[in-house]
C-alpha cells in the first residue's frame, strides 16, 4: 500500500512538472507511464482524442531523437541522453518549447518529454547555437567558407586550433544552457620527433594526416576533432559520462595503434581527458587535460590518463 501511494506521488509530481514519461517493453515500443501532464494530450493524441503511445509518428524533431535514444537504450548505457530544445509548429508557443530525454533507471528504460515554460530567450539562444554549430560542423558542405577564413588545417583537413577555440566557447555555452556533460582529450603521438629523424618530415606528415583521418572517421557526427598544433590533436564530445569520456579515448588509442602508416611501425598515442566543471575558466579546462596528458607522457606513454576531476580508476595502460 505504501509503495503504490509513493508510486502515485512520484506520478502527480512528474505531471505537475509538466513530463510525461513512455516505458520502454522493446525496441520502438513503449506504453504510457502514471498521469499525462495536459500538453502531451494536446500535442500527442490521435484523431480518436487518445493519446498516442509513439509521439515520434506526430514530432519529426522527435523521431530524429528517438534514433538516438533507440542507439542508447540497445547498447544498454547507463545515465541519460537528452535532446535539444525544439518548437512544434501549431503547437508549441513563443513562451514554450520542448525536450526529451533518454534515461535508464536500473532495468528500467523510459522516454521522457517535457513541455519548457517561460523559455523565449533560450529557445532563441538554442537556435542561434544550433545554427552556429550547423556552420561549423557541416565540413563537407562548408569546406570552402572555412578555407577562405584559414579555419582548416592544411595538411590533415580537420579543424585549426584557431576554429576548435571558437567551437570550443559555443559548445560551453550550448553546454550550460541544455545541462550536458562536455569531454575534452587531447593526444599526443609518442616520440614524433623521432619519427621525424628516422623517416624524414614527408612521411612525419603522413602519419598526421592518417592520424587526423583516422580520428574523423572514428567518432560521431557532432563530435569535434582538430589539429591543436605539431603533433597533438583535440576531441571534444558532448553528453558522456566519465567513464564513456574514458571507453571512447581508449577505443581512438587502440585504433590509431591498429593502423597502418606505410613502412613506419608501432605508432601510438599518449592521452589525458577531462569534463567540464560548470564556470571554470576555457584555461583551466584546456590545462586540466593537459596534465593528465601530462601523466599519460611521464608514465609510460602509450595510455589514457584522466584529468585532476576525474578518477584514477580510470587510467588505463596496454599490459
Amino acid at each position: 500500500m505504501k509503495m503504490k501511494k509513493e508510486h502515485t506521488l512520484a506520478c502527480d509530481i512528474l505531471k505537475s512538472m509538466d513530463i510525461a514519461v513512455l516505458k520502454r517493453t522493446a525496441p520502438r515500443t513503449y506504453e504510457l507511464f502514471g498521469s499525462l501532464p495536459d500538453f502531451y494530450c494536446d500535442m500527442f493524441s490521435h484523431e480518436t482524442g487518445q493519446p498516442s503511445r509513439q509521439p515520434w509518428t506526430l514530432s519529426p524533431m522527435l523521431s530524429f531523437f528517438l534514433e538516438d535514444a533507440e542507439s542508447f537504450f540497445e547498447q544498454k548505457k547507463t545515465g541519460t541522453l537528452a535532446s535539444s530544445m525544439w518548437q512544434e509548429d501549431g503547437k508549441t508557443t513563443k513562451d514554450t518549447a520542448l525536450i526529451s530525454i533518454a534515461a535508464t533507471y536500473d532495468e528500467h528504460q523510459v522516454l521522457m518529454i517535457r513541455l519548457l515554460r517561460d523559455y523565449q530567450e533560450r529557445v532563441a539562444g538554442l537556435r542561434h547555437a544550433r545554427t552556429q554549430a550547423l556552420k561549423n560542423r557541416n565540413l563537407s558542405s562548408k569546406l570552402e567558407y572555412y578555407k577562405k577564413k584559414s579555419r582548416i588545417d592544411d595538411l590533415t583537413k580537420i579543424f585549426n586550433k584557431a576554429t576548435f577555440m571558437d567551437l570550443l566557447k559555443d559548445e560551453i555555452k550550448r553546454s550550460i544552457m541544455l545541462d550536458y556533460s562536455l569531454a575534452l582529450l587531447i593526444i599526443d603521438i609518442d616520440n614524433f620527433k623521432r619519427i621525424n629523424d628516422t623517416y624524414g618530415h614527408l612521411k612525419g606528415d603522413a602519419v598526421l594526416e592518417k592520424l587526423g583521418r583516422t580520428l574523423s572517421d572514428s567518432l560521431r557526427q557532432n563530435d569535434i576533432v582538430a589539429r591543436f598544433g605539431g603533433e597533438e590533436f583535440v576531441v571534444l564530445v558532448p553528453q558522456l559520462t566519465e567513464e564513456q569520456s574514458f571507453n571512447v579515448a581508449n577505443k581512438l588509442r587502440e585504433k590509431i595503434a591498429g593502423a597502418e602508416y606505410g613502412d613506419i611501425p608501432g605508432i601510438t598515442v599518449s592521452i589525458g581527458y577531462t569534463l567540464y566543471t560548470p564556470h571554470e575558466t576555457i584555461e583551466s579546462f584546456i590545462d586540466r587535460a593537459d596534465s593528465a596528458l601530462y601523466s599519460a607522457k611521464t608514465n609510460g606513454k602509450d595510455r589514457v590518463c584522466p584529468g585532476s576531476v576525474s578518477s584514477s580508476r580510470f587510467a588505463f595502460a596496454p599490459g
